[in-house]
């Protein structure tokens, strides 16, 4: 919503909480011709508490490495840690010709996290966050 409230286009993968296969994701935004591809995922780690924060997943350095830093940098006052932008190896960012980022936004087996992620504050906030993150790619010039 915050994203249509901005004047953005957004084209769901899905919009309920069921699960769509990875591959149709990037051709999705692929043929819709989008300008960027933002997918929202929440992390889990192999034992529960040990690991937290946020993270933004890029694959093609050329291509989507400054749509991650400027979505990541947008993440201010986060009530989690931010660990950055990272290399990500993931089927929805390798198959998009568009810009392409995915962000794990906490954990849903660390207590702490999984608190956040329940809270439409934190849930408003992200969302304002990227939209931020968004508007200052754009003008900056970095689309092709």
């Amino acid at each position: 919503n915050a994203l249509r409230a901005a004047g953005a286009n957004v084209i769901m993968t899905r919009t309920t909480d069921t699960f769509v296969d990875l591959a149709p994701r990037p051709n999705t935004a692929n043929n819709a011709h989008a300008d960027a591809f933002i997918s929202f995922h929440f992390d889990s780690s192999p034992s529960k508490n040990s690991a937290s924060g946020i993270t933004t997943y890029y694959y093609d350095s050329k291509k989507d490495l400054a749509l991650a830093k400027s979505v990541n940098s947008a993440f201010s006052g986060l009530p989690l840690e931010n660990r950055g932008v990272a290399f990500g190896n993931f089927e929805v960012l390798r198959d998009n010709k568009q810009p392409a980022i995915l962000n794990e936004m906490g954990y849903i087996n660390n207590d702490k996290d999984f608190r956040q992620i329940k809270d439409p504050s934190y849930q408003s906030k992200i969302a304002t966050d990227i939209v931020n993150g968004l508007n200052a790619y754009f003008k900056a010039g970095n689309h092709q």
